[in-house]
């Protein structure tokens, strides 16, 4: 079983996954210390990583790439997101932009419901670079965007993972609608690849969250995409759209 881990190994894997989140590329420990400024030699970090791929938090794809998260590293990152452990990071943070904040104040000016719906799913596809789903599902009427940002992503080079998560596509509402109440959702819960519920969707991370939205609908939306999601921005967007929308 994994150790409890030191704060030296958090810092360092945190900051992997949030370089990894960005460039898209297995991360080396030079690139670490350069670029996150850890307090921590090149050859100190690379022994850290060794120890942390055996714990299962992180893998590497090839023996001479950098390291990447898996399932298990990026449960612990979200956990700590979750808490509000992780410290802020510089330049494009977690916290949403000004003009992010304004697109979403938009929103609640829509009275039609469907309508609503419809350009909540268009906006959250377009912020969070993910396929969004967003709908009724006691009416099981959803509105899907996002196939274009999600497929330009580096992971769907890969011409089998693009047609799986095609079929993905073609599926989920039904799934949204029958693995997940509402009541059950008003925080934000996310899924990161075999722990999703939904067996189709397990090579890719998932956000889940009720909307409560002026209709007196039960409204959920969904946000799915690569393991590699932005989840602290994407958690970000999603709550303050709740606190707007609750307001």
């Amino acid at each position: 079983m994994p150790q409890d881990l030191s704060e030296r190994q958090k810092s360092i894997l945190e900051a992997l996954i949030r370089e990894y989140v960005t460039a898209a590329r297995p991360v080396a420990s030079s690139e670490l210390v350069r670029k996150y400024r850890l307090p921590y030699s090149p050859a100190t970090v690379r022994a850290e990583l060794l120890a942390l791929d055996g714990d299962g938090y992180l893998t590497q794809p090839h023996t001479s790439a950098g390291r990447i998260p898996t399932d298990r590293g990026y449960r612990f990152y979200i956990n700590r997101l979750e808490r509000g452990d992780l410290p802020r990071r510089e330049g494009k943070a977690g916290a949403i932009g000004s003009r992010e904040e304004s697109a979403l104040e938009k929103l609640r000016e829509l009275e039609n419901p469907f309508e609503f719906m419809k350009q909540t799913s268009r906006l959250f596809a377009h912020l969070s670079r993910s396929f969004a789903l967003a709908g009724f599902p006691t009416e099981a009427r959803f509105y899907r965007f996002g196939i274009r940002e999600v497929m330009a992503e580096p992971e769907f080079s890969d011409l089998n993972l693009m047609q799986e998560f095609s079929g993905l596509m073609d599926m989920v509402e039904d799934e949204l609608v029958s693995r997940f109440d509402p009541e059950e959702l008003a925080e934000p819960r996310v899924f990161v690849g075999r722990e999703n519920p939904i067996r189709e969707a397990r090579r890719y991370g998932m956000i889940v969250s009720a909307l409560e939205t002026p209709f007196e609908k039960e409204s959920v939306i969904a946000l799915i995409g690569p393991k590699r999601m932005d989840y602290e921005h994407n958690l970000a967007l999603l709550r303050h759209f709740q606190e707007l929308l609750s307001a």
